[in-house]
């Protein structure tokens, strides 16, 4: 075969589909120029026929390359979308059957070729010239015969070719038993067209990760050679709206060849009464273990809320029986062997901690919002080869900040853009609907300036470790939240977290406010009032100090302070505001009376950040030229 036994991204799935693309096209072999329309028989395995195709058109991986392969859409292929893809040098469709095509462009195509499954002979063959070794008619069956996807899984993670003959057998085995005690065999259902796999998928770390070990033990148990009780039950995945947790689930059931049942907090209370929540809650994961192996992804898992902090209202009855319900489908008196549960939300503090105890969610994973790389990957997902890696990694460093959903939703506009130009997809469509990048004033660099050396010089005098302080010059106009400075400071994990500890954290944290009060005149909006900002923090540290470490004018402790609690606090405890109100009060003047003392330094450090963008830790420091005590007197000030 004219392909590296080394490609990057192939293993003996890939190998086997180039195989067959090079017998279906054997005819065009020496042709400049050609059309074909592909029908593929294995259509469950076409994402890996895709990428073989790709690799057929373009060996290589030359970006100057302009042939085409991409699936067969018969409800968006029309004469005038699919006529410049035509006039490339090359072309290569895959549908599902001959039908799939539609009448007006049949014509174009040179030929429409039929893929047929891989016999055992050539499978044979290609693991002779792949791996070097033979193997029987009936091992090659099997591997012919095998879920692809869970056939890649256990070759990439380099089990020699005899243990994953093994698996293989013993699931094919069990499969045909349970088919056989059936008097009709289910079929999964056919994943959508573009319904990218886990492995196949960028932005997810240790998500991704974990997804595909999951995969592995899934056939493992289904082999028989482990147990339920080794298998991870379940697992939370917290981010921010469209960092793509339910995208996620997806390409995980997918991968695992599962079932997917969604479900969410919002879908099981459409009808309001408790009781009615209770039956949907029962019924989705009646259907999960009705069909597993399956995965039950739910949605907003934060809406059920955290019994400690939901009071003594209706609602918190309400609030309360949800939770047990959940937690008692979690557990299952009758056991949910082959359900793995994958729960979701974007405040994972406000999770009542038994839905994360062992045996139910016991692995929390974050999904960030994706950094360049991940970008660049999640482009080439949804551009499914329509463009150049060159082009993707341009697109992701114009797009930092951005969601997933939002990468999607630019290649999606872009697509459509091309589409009413009647013209192939290019790098300037995608630009188009990428959200412009405008300076920022002058006069507010400078605000954002003067608040981060705030931060800065107070958490340098209190004895933080500060590596580096930076403000952007530029803002996307997006509806995103998008930071626009910040000071990063190393912390050592080994601190004693103390009383002082704490403040010495709420002084930092609002000397932002204090540096545009005393430099400015005042503070704006940005530093305080929304989740997440100085002061909403700072306000949760001293909540916690006063009411959860046993640390303020009260010993009794409601647990961990999160989010919800601080934000239902007037409704708990009305004179805990009073006590959190001084201690903000005095960490302010604290902070300001660090940076009048440093006036001079703090004026100089703004302009040159200002200018600049960015100053070390050591720049800071040495700028400000502190006396070797001073960091200590300033400890304890509070």
């Amino acid at each position: 075969m004219k392909i590296s036994r080394t490609r990057q991204g192939f293993s003996l799935p890939e190998y086997i589909a180039y195989a067959g693309i090079c017998r279906a096209v054997r005819a065009f072999e020496r042709a400049d120029r050609f059309a074909v329309a592909l029908i593929v028989s294995k259509w469950e395995e076409k994402g890996t026929y895709l990428r073989a195709a790709a690799a057929y058109l373009n060996p290589r991986g030359d970006f100057r390359v302009t042939d085409r392969v991409y699936v067969g859409d018969a409800k968006e292929d029309t004469y005038d979308t699919i006529l410049d893809d035509l006039a490339n040098k090359k072309t290569i469709i895959l549908y599902k059957d001959e039908e799939e095509i539609p009448d007006e462009i049949a014509v174009a195509f040179d030929a429409v070729v039929h893929v047929d499954a891989p016999t055992t002979r050539q499978v044979s063959g290609i693991v002779k010239w792949s791996y070097g070794i033979d193997i029987t008619p009936e091992e090659a069956g099997v591997l012919a015969r095998s879920n692809w996807r869970r056939l890649k899984l256990a070759v990439m993670r380099g089990r020699p070719m005899s243990r994953v003959l093994t698996v293989l057998q013993k699931i094919e085995a069990l499969r045909g038993a349970e088919e056989a005690s059936q008097d009709t065999v289910v079929k999964r259902p056919i994943a959508n067209v573009h319904e990218a796999a886990l492995e196949d998928m960028a932005g997810y770390g240790e998500a991704k990760d974990w997804g595909l070990n999951l995969a592995l033990d899934i056939a493992d148990w289904l082999a028989g050679t482990i147990s339920w009780d080794e298998v991870d039950k379940g697992i939370l995945l917290s981010g921010p709206p469209g960092v793509g947790k339910t995208i996620f689930s997806r390409a995980l059931a997918a991968t695992c060849n599962m079932e997917l049942v969604p479900a969410s907090y919002a879908k099981w209370q459409a009808k309001g009464h408790l009781g009615d929540f209770l039956k949907a809650m029962q019924a989705s994961f009646a259907e999960a273990k009705k069909k597993a192996p399956s995965i039950l992804f739910i949605d907003e898992l934060d809406a059920f809320g955290d019994r400690a902090s939901t009071g003594t209202s209706d609602n918190a009855s309400y609030d309360i029986k949800a939770v047990n319900g959940l937690l008692e489908q979690l557990d299952g008196l009758d056991g949910r062997e082959g359900v793995v549960v994958v729960g979701a939300c974007n405040n994972p503090d406000w999770i009542d901690a038994a839905i994360t105890r062992p045996g139910r969610l016991d692995r929390h994973v974050r999904i960030p919002l994706p950094d360049l790389e991940a970008r660049a990957g999640i482009f080439r997902m949804h551009l499914r080869g329509a463009l150049f890696d060159e082009e993707h990694r341009a697109f992701a460093e114009a797009t930092e900040g951005m969601t997933g959903a939002a990468i999607e939703q630019i290649v999606r506009e872009a697509r459509r853009t091309a589409r009413r130009r009647r013209q192939n997809l290019s790098g300037e469509d995608v630009f188009r609907h990428v959200p412009p990048l405008v300076l920022i004033p002058p006069q507010v660099i400078r605000v954002n300036a003067i608040h981060e050396i705030g931060h800065s010089v107070v958490g340098a005098v209190l004895g933080m470790n500060l590596e580096s302080v930076s403000i952007s010059k530029t803002l996307r106009l997006a509806p995103q939240h998008q930071a626009v400075g910040k000071a990063v400071f190393k912390r050592d994990p080994w601190d004693r977290r103390i009383k002082e500890y704490y403040l010495d954290i709420i002084a930092m944290t609002v000397s932002g406010m204090a540096a545009e009060q005393l430099f400015l005149g005042c503070w704006d909006d940005g530093a305080a009032g929304g989740a997440g900002s100085d002061l909403h923090e700072a306000t949760k540290n001293a909540i916690a100090l006063e009411r959860s470490f046993g640390m303020g004018q009260k010993l009794a402790s409601y647990g961990p302070i999160d989010g919800k609690i601080a934000s239902e606090i007037k409704s708990l405890d009305a004179a805990l505001m009073a006590q959190v109100d001084a201690i903000l009060r005095k960490q302010l003047e604290r902070a300001m009376v660090i940076l009048e003392r440093h006036s001079a330094a703090c004026l100089k450090l703004a302009d040159e950040l200002a200018e600049r963008g960015e100053l070390s830790g050591r720049e800071v420091l040495d700028t400000l030229d502190m006396n070797s005590d001073e960091s200590v007197a300033a400890r304890g000030y509070g």
